[in-house]
């Protein structure tokens, strides 16, 4: 089975609609009605944000979300390779105290650029079992957050997604601690991004370094609690030219120290126009695939242009598909990935078949 680990499902002002919700959730906060899935004001202004709408064809107007949605739709249930996608929940930024702040309007302001719900992303699980898994997203620092990963884990969580630097995680703080040693009690796997980020904003410069977490993680590792831990794009920066310790701190890690421990790496995004150098480089080192994942950042766009004289005759029937998903597949495979690379997440990954529907009995 392939899995998808890395796919995002964010909309623009998607009120709380889903009628069972988590209990951290909830439909109202302070009488006003929550979201179960939105874009901050400010990232809806940023240049990089109005180019992604601009690329797509989404035409601002109060039909935007189901433009998204149909989107959605072609991309992630076009058949191929790819047999299930994990979609992640995003929880808000909360500030030292856990207090869940207001969605950003300006440049310097702190706060969430987008949110979506465990609530909603479980029911688009329940609602297309043979497709979706539910990708969880539980801020250490909330009231009761250990008490709420046992929630969303009961419910069907396959992992927990966290962005240290734009959320506000400090990996070493006790409360982030807490949640990481429960992730390993219950087999459920953290999905961490570190180094640069180019599609959200750089709230906390100070989790942007891979390090802090080896750290941890080697701490964790000699007291036994060690949960399973994937670093996103193999922690690559955004650019060729961009800060690499993060990336070398981690392909040196799964190569040595934690060679035979649960630490991995996703190949998502690694099709971006930026990452391409990183793609052909992650490609040549079979070493490290048994250490890798794999994973597409959907919906980040692929750089198949770029990657046309590397797929060379095949060029034409991979960009011919309909569905980024599955032609990210194609090019994976194609450049040389191994197979285990594909596969890694169905023996990783608790819950793989949590939603699906129970076999017939007579």
């Amino acid at each position: 089975m392939i899995i998808d680990i890395h796919c995002h499902y964010t909309l623009t002002q998607r009120p709380a609609q889903v009628s069972e919700r988590f209990s951290f959730e909830p439909a109202e906060t302070d009488g006003r009605p929550a979201y179960d899935s939105c874009i901050a004001p400010r990232n809806a202004h940023r240049l990089s944000w109005r180019a992604f709408g601009w690329y797509l064809g989404f035409k601002q107007s109060p039909a935007l979300d189901q433009q998204i949605e149909a989107f959605y739709e072609r991309h992630l249930h076009a058949g191929g390779p790819v047999d299930r996608i994990v979609l992640l929940a995003f929880d808000a930024y909360h500030d030292d105290a856990g207090r869940q702040v207001s969605f950003p309007t300006e440049r310097g302001d702190v706060g969430s650029d987008i949110y979506t719900s465990n609530s909603l992303v479980r029911e688009l699980c329940r609602r297309h079992p043979e497709r979706f898994l539910f990708g969880a997203s539980v801020h250490p620092y909330r009231e009761g957050a250990v008490r709420c990963v046992e929630e969303v884990f009961a419910a069907g969580a396959c992992l927990l997604k966290w962005i240290p630097l734009h959320q506000n995680i400090d990996i070493a703080d006790p409360r982030t601690l807490a949640v990481m040693r429960r992730c390993a009690e219950l087999g459920l796997p953290l999905l961490l991004h570190y180094s640069e980020e180019f599609t959200l904003s750089t709230n906390h410069r100070e989790y942007r370094s891979a390090t802090a977490l080896l750290d941890v993680l080697r701490r964790l590792r000699r007291a036994g609690c060690m949960p399973p831990t994937i670093l996103a794009h193999v922690a690559t920066p955004v650019s060729p030219f961009g800060e690499r310790d993060s990336h070398n701190a981690v392909v040196s890690a799964l190569l040595d120290e934690f060679a035979d421990a649960p630490l991995y790496a996703d190949i998502s995004a690694l099709t971006a126009w930026s990452k391409t150098g990183f793609l052909r480089r992650m490609a040549r080192r079979q070493e490290l695939h048994g250490k890798l994942l794999f994973g597409t950042d959907f919906p980040i766009p692929l750089a198949l242009p770029r990657l046309r004289r590397d797929l060379g005759v095949d060029y034409r029937r991979i960009a011919g598909e309909h569905s980024w998903i599955q032609q990210a597949a194609l090019i994976y495979r194609h450049l040389g990935f191994n197979e285990i690379v594909f596969h890694r997440a169905a023996e990783l990954l608790p819950h793989v078949e949590y939603f699906a529907p129970a076999p017939a009995t007579w």
